[in-house]
C-alpha cells in the first residue's frame, strides 16, 4: 500500500512539474479534526466505538485554469484514536495517517469569498496500534485501507496570494482488525468525517 500511494503521489508531481507555471500552485497549513461516524462495526462480537482527533494537516494544489485544481492532502503528523468495546470500555488505539489526491472545482474565481468542492481518492495508514484494558499485553495489528473521497469548502483571500480556508471531506476508511490469540475480530468501520481550518498562499 505505501508503494502505491508514493507512485501516485511521484505521478501527480511530475505530471504537475511538466506542464505547471509557478503562478498556478498553492499549499495550505491547517488544524484538522477526524471525527468517526457513530456506528463503527462488531469486533469480537460487541459494538465498537472509535473517538475523534485533532493534528496537523497540510496540502499542496496546482490550478490548471481558473476553475479546476489537482489537490495532494495529508496528515503532517498522525492522528490517534482509541477503541471502545460495549460492556469493555477502552480496549485499544490506534494511530494513522490520511492522504487524498482530489480534482477540486472552484467557483467564482475572481472573488476573494471562492467555495470549491472536489472528488478523488484517498489512502489510511494505519500504524502503532496498542491494546489497552482489559485486553492489554495482546499483540493488535490493523489493514491500511483505501478508497474514494470527496468533500468542499471555501476559501476567503485576505491578500492577492494569502486565503484562509474552511474545508470537509469525507474519507472511505475501514481496517480489519486481528489480535492475539483472537485471530481475526472484524473490521472496524470508521468512515470518518474530516473537517479543519488552513491558511494557504497562492504562488
Amino acid at each position: 500500500m505505501k508503494r502505491l500511494v508514493l507512485t501516485s503521489l511521484a505521478l501527480a508531481a511530475a505530471f504537475a512539474a511538466s506542464s505547471a507555471s509557478a503562478q498556478g500552485f498553492s499549499a495550505t497549513l491547517g488544524y484538522t479534526n477526524v471525527n468517526p461516524k457513530s456506528n463503527n462495526g462488531t469486533l469480537a462480537g460487541a459494538s465498537a466505538s472509535v473517538n475523534d482527533d485533532w493534528s496537523a494537516t497540510g496540502s499542496v494544489a496546482y490550478a490548471f485554469n481558473d476553475n479546476f485544481s489537482l489537490e495532494l492532502w495529508t496528515g503532517l503528523a498522525n492522528f490517534e484514536h482509541e477503541v471502545s468495546l460495549a460492556g469493555l470500555g477502552t480496549i485499544a488505539s490506534v494511530k494513522h495517517r490520511p492522504t487524498t489526491l482530489s480534482v477540486n472545482y472552484h467557483f467564482a474565481p475572481d472573488s476573494k469569498v471562492r467555495p470549491f468542492i472536489g472528488a478523488g481518492y484517498g489512502w489510511v495508514n494505519v500504524s502503532g496500534e496498542r491494546t489497552l484494558g482489559a485486553l492489554a499485553g495482546l499483540g493488535i495489528d490493523g489493514t491500511n485501507s483505501n478508497g474514494l473521497s470527496y468533500g468542499g469548502g471555501v476559501d476567503i483571500f485576505v491578500t492577492d496570494r494569502v486565503f484562509l480556508r474552511a474545508d470537509v471531506r469525507k474519507l472511505d476508511f475501514d481496517t480489519d482488525v486481528t489480535v492475539e490469540t483472537l485471530g481475526n475480530v472484524g473490521t472496524a468501520t470508521v468512515d470518518p468525517l474530516v473537517y479543519g481550518l488552513s491558511v494557504g498562499l497562492t504562488f
